[in-house]
Order: structure tokens, then C-alpha cells, then sequence
């Protein structure tokens, strides 16, 4: 582990002081830091205008300087800021899930005779989901203090993670066993408006949120389908209760991720360099 970080903890600066000598001193001074092998961690206020337009104003310290490299960005797991709760919360529980692959395939041929090929594609399509979400939201955490192009396209995978996921959920939940035309509707929908860049930044964030929920709840129609074929009994002996609870965690989650909580209510109970 790399030494301690300084923080850089000063009052707002106007738009001005983010240009100019006074930028320029900062990244000299990061540099400077850096080189020394002391990274220096910068408030909100001190972070060029394009990262503050598309950051979590509730986030006051513990900001990355912007590094223009991959290298010095990867680097930035050795010490603790800002992203690295994002960062090791998305990262470890994907090593998890790509490991998980193998013993559900190992678990499944062992316990159950009757398992098919189907069951085996199923269950492999949403592990690999899994990791391919949480890789790529490590990812985003990782690069977005590297440069305005590369956090707008790894932010764009980041919500492009998000969607496979959920189809990957509703393929191992429902859609193998109902075909459903609006689960690829939706997910192509939502596919669109993550990848398209007029529909990035804060401006949006609202609207995402809504097109995850519209997309992960388009598996309430095979649920009422399957309510009308076997009825409420045999239902809840399936897989409805789950499914509830799964569309319980996505609207609680997308709400947070909306409004930004717990960052816009806790900024002083909690140290923000953890969120």
C-alpha cells in the first residue's frame, strides 16, 4: 500500500481559478506529489469544470487529479479516495461471479441428474453478465479522473453493464421459460439511450434510472402469463416471491442512484472520501 494521501481541503475557487496558472499550478503540485510517491486528493471545488458538471455535487473531497493515464489511474487502488468503495465493491464481487461460472456448472452436474444444456446457458448467461456489469463499473471508477473523452465512454459502458445485467437476470429468471416481446424492446431501447452521448451527464440521470426500471420490470408480463397458467399457489412455489424481491431491490436502487443517496443527505455524517 502507498503512503497515506494529503488532502487538499480549500473554499471554492470562482470559474476562473480553474483555468489558467491556477489549474496549472495544481497539476504541477499533483505531479509534483505524485513523483514523491504522495498522492494529494483535491476537494470538489478544485476539479476541472467538466468533471464537476458530470460528478455528484454532494461529494466534496477526496477527488483524483486528472491523470491522463491509464497507468496513474490503476495506480490510484493502492491508496484509499473517493471511488474506492466503488472501485473494490464492483471489483471483488466480480472475481466472485467469474469464479462462481465454474462451480455452478461443478454444483449443477453433480446434484441434479436432469439438468439440461438449456439450464447449463441459462445460468452461464447470468453469471457472465454479472462480471461483464461489474467489471465495467470498476472500470468507469477507475479511469473517470483520466481525461473528459475517456470518462464519457466509460461511463457509457458503465450503463451499458447495467442493461446486460438485467436482461441477463430476466433471461435466468423468466425468458427462457416466456417469450416476452417487450424484454427486447425495452433492452434495446435502453441500450440506445445509454450509448447515445446526448443523453449523458447529471441533466439525465433522472431518465436513465427510469429506462432500467422500464426495462427490468417489462418481466412483469410473464409473471401475470404465468399467474394465469398455474395459478397463485404453484407461483409462489416458483419463483414469484424472488422475482418481487428483485424488482424491490432494482426500483430501491435506481431510486438512490437517481437522487443520489446517501451522499445528498449524509455529506456531514459520513467522511466523503468514502462515497
Amino acid at each position: 500500500m502507498a503512503s497515506t494521501p494529503r488532502f487538499r481541503v480549500t473554499p471554492p475557487h470562482p470559474p476562473e481559478a480553474h483555468k489558467g496558472r491556477v489549474m496549472e499550478s495544481i497539476s504541477d503540485t499533483a505531479s509534483k506529489a505524485g513523483k514523491a510517491g504522495r498522492p494529494i486528493l483535491f476537494s470538489f471545488d478544485e476539479m476541472p469544470e467538466w468533471f464537476r458538471r458530470e460528478s455528484n455535487q454532494w461529494i466534496l473531497h477526496g477527488y483524483r487529479p486528472i491523470s491522463g493515464s491509464a497507468h496513474a489511474s490503476f495506480c490510484s487502488w493502492s491508496y484509499i479516495h473517493n471511488e474506492s468503495v466503488n472501485i473494490y465493491s464492483h471489483l471483488i464481487p466480480a472475481v466472485f461471479f467469474l469464479l462462481g461460472e465454474w462451480y455452478i456448472q461443478q454444483y449443477l452436474a453433480s446434484k441434479y441428474s436432469g439438468v439440461t444444456r438449456a439450464d447449463f446457458i441459462a445460468f452461464s448467461i447470468f453469471m457472465l453478465t454479472a462480471v461483464t456489469c461489474l467489471s465495467l463499473s470498476a472500470t468507469y471508477h477507475t479511469l473517470m479522473n483520466h481525461s473528459q473523452q475517456v470518462e464519457h465512454f466509460c461511463l457509457r459502458l458503465d450503463m451499458l453493464g447495467v442493461v446486460i445485467f438485467i436482461l441477463g437476470d430476466l433471461v435466468l429468471g423468466i425468458y427462457i421459460i416466456f417469450w416476452c416481446e417487450p424484454l427486447p424492446l425495452f433492452g434495446t431501447l435502453t441500450i440506445f439511450m445509454t450509448m447515445h452521448p446526448k443523453f449523458q451527464g447529471s441533466k439525465y440521470r433522472l431518465f436513465r434510472a427510469l429506462m432500467f426500471v422500464a426495462t427490468g420490470l417489462s418481466g412483469v408480463a410473464p409473471l401475470i402469463h404465468g399467474l394465469n397458467v398455474f395459478g397463485m399457489s404453484q407461483m409462489m412455489r416458483k419463483a414469484l416471491p424472488y422475482t418481487l424481491a428483485k424488482a424491490g431491490c432494482l426500483l430501491s436502487g435506481t431510486s438512490f442512484y437517481a437522487v443520489s443517496l446517501p451522499t445528498s443527505h449524509t455529506r456531514e455524517i459520513y467522511p466523503n472520501t468514502w462515497f
